[in-house]
């Protein structure tokens, strides 16, 4: 039986909704401020106090995409995990034997490297809610029965606004929605968190904290989490672009089809001999890069290397047809998905990867951008999760002790 996993705001949302639809006694944790939210759906100065207002209720967001959506999440309770990697083995030491009788070498002894990883802690409050100012109606041509159409916050299937939760139409209901605005914040932030999460940015006292994020995890200088020893095994192959263009052809090392190619194939490489195959691959990449990329793959991929080398070469001519370089264009956006060496990769459009301009970087003239692409393994070995995300499982012990300390009269 194959069960689904849940991304980390898919675990947030049905959290929100269990506790939202249990029927226990709840507790005051909080000291209010004082200063209660004016921002409500109806009464008075509500966003939708206003009479005579249609039903249709249209949320223009324009929700942040990228690979967090798409990474399993799974709860735990242990807080300094570590991994072991075999790195390879030495060389071997000793004298080839001379005689039948004499001590061959003997064999390298195996290389192995500890790795470690760090939560971050992310937080945010709920707006603070004046008790008596929910339920509120400006006056009888208030309406009360609005709907929203579009979820701002996650897909139709699991969305809070939508009506999946027993009772009053959702836009009447204050604190769900307090909720909603904590989930947008969480999103906001987690997306390009995924990439340029730092713990080097953790607060003092321990109350943000920044997991490492893609920036870190695929890259270089990798050292043993015990020991401190280099881990050059575990090194990523990053290759650096230059700042090139990617239209540029002609000139060593800015083809974009060569170089994205040769990174494809040194990982295809090494996860065979790694017998780690097969392995689930996707490309992430933000989706402005995406589609300048298709405008030239075609072309490129069509053409690249393909020359004339028999006597009389120069008066050859090859021919492309448009028509083939135009579907592989449109095929590839519209299925979101890069032709390396025959394989369709399929490519995950990414919000949360960073993009510099000519203000960040002097290598990059006006009007023009810059990011990095990434190749991500999502499975090896047929179906073994290798990126996911990890949350702390309160129901593990916190929980328990939640309701332990608001113990009654009668505890003993």
């Amino acid at each position: 039986m194959v069960t689904k996993q849940k991304s980390v705001m898919e675990a947030l949302v049905e959290e929100i909704e269990e506790r939202l639809a249990s029927k226990g006694v709840a507790f005051k944790h909080t000291t209010p401020s004082g200063n209660p939210t004016t921002n409500y759906m109806h009464g008075p100065g509500g966003i939708f106090g206003v009479s005579g207002l249609e039903r249709d209720i249209i949320s223009t967001r324009v929700q942040p995409q990228g690979l967090i959506g798409q990474l399993p999440s799974m709860g735990t309770v242990t807080m300094n995990p570590l991994y072991g990697y075999l790195t390879g083995y030495q060389a071997n030491t000793g004298t080839v034997a001379d005689g039948v009788c004499d001590d061959p070498e003997t064999a390298g002894p195996a290389k192995s490297c500890i790795q470690t990883a760090q939560f971050g802690r992310y937080s945010f409050l709920t707006k603070e809610i004046e008790a008596n100012r929910v339920g509120q109606q400006t006056d009888r041509g208030e309406f009360l029965d609005l709907r929203i159409m579009n979820d701002p916050l996650l897909q139709p299937q699991g969305g809070l606004l939508q009506q999946n939760i027993a009772g009053s139409p959702d836009l009447r209901r204050e604190v769900l929605h307090a909720f909603v605005e904590v989930g947008v914040a969480f999103q906001n932030q987690l997306i390009p968190q995924l990439y340029v999460g730092n713990p080097a940015n953790n607060s003092a006292g321990g109350g943000f904290k920044e997991f490492p994020g893609l920036d870190i995890l695929i890259g270089t200088n990798k050292v043993d989490a015990i020991t401190g020893v280099n881990c050059p095994s575990l090194d990523s192959d990053i290759k650096a672009f230059n700042y090139g263009l990617v239209d540029d052809v002609g000139v060593a090392g800015s083809d974009i089809v060569e170089v994205v190619t040769y990174l494809y194939r040194f990982l295809k490489h090494n996860a065979t001999r790694m017998n780690f195959n097969p392995v689930t691959w996707v490309i992430t990449m933000r989706s402005e890069l995406f589609y300048e990329l298709t405008a030239v793959w075609p072309c490129s991929y069509l053409t690249y290397r393909c020359t004339f080398r028999a006597a009389g070469a120069a008066q050859e001519r090859l021919n492309v047809d448009a028509k083939d370089a135009i579907d592989l264009r449109d095929t590839m956006r519209q299925e979101n998905w890069l032709l390396i060496d025959g394989a369709q990769v399929p490519v995950v459009l990414d919000d949360g990867i960073n993009e510099e301009s000519d203000a960040d970087n002097a290598n990059i003239a006006a009007g023009e951008f810059a990011s990095d692409i990434y190749f991500i393994p999502l499975t090896v070995r047929g179906g073994r999760a290798v990126t996911f995300m990890q949350y702390l499982d309160y129901q593990q012990g916190a929980m328990q002790g939640i309701a332990d300390g608001r113990a009654l009269a009668d505890f003993w």
